[in-house]
């Protein structure tokens, strides 16, 4: 298969993960933000994104699993979820312009393919789709809710 051929059939499963990671983008919204999409590949136990570091990205799981994990202020880390294929991270702190509230890596078990969307994008489209803002708003204020929960 030729390179052409290689990255146009990876483009609609892109798209496919965009819109079912994001289902309140119409299918032209998801057109204009594929292109801005970076793919990224992580090995098992590779640290994505740093709990306490500036937010800078969005990101989507396209395969694999993502773990996500909290330190508490004595020190102890704990696994307080998991990210898998269709689901997305990183919007808590671009969203509340404040550190990463948890650290994500690579599952143990194997890569994890991500897309990733620089903060400029990631607001870009919020601005395009209020219905994507207010799903992914909702869905921050569940994240931080469980992470709370599971803290206590």
């Amino acid at each position: 298969m030729s390179e052409n051929e290689s990255s146009s059939s990876k483009i609609p499963a892109m798209d496919q993960r965009l819109a079912q990671a994001l289902p309140q983008l119409t299918p032209e919204q998801v057109a204009q933000v594929s292109p801005k999409l970076i793919r990224e590949i992580y090995e098992p136990g590779q640290v994505i994104i740093q709990q306490g570091d500036l937010p800078d990205r969005f990101y989507i799981v396209i395969n694999g699993r993502a773990e996500v994990l909290h330190e508490d202020l004595s020190g102890d880390i704990d696994a307080v979820d998991v990210r898998r294929p269709g689901e997305y991270f990183g919007e808590t702190g671009l969203l509340q312009n404040r550190p990463r509230s948890a650290t994500v890596r690579a599952s143990a078990e194997g890569d994890v393919e991500l897309l990733a969307m620089d903060r400029d994008d990631f607001e870009e489209m919020l601005d395009e789709s209020r219905a994507t803002e207010m799903h992914v708003a909702q869905e921050m204020l569940q994240r931080l809710i469980r992470l709370a929960n599971a803290q206590a």
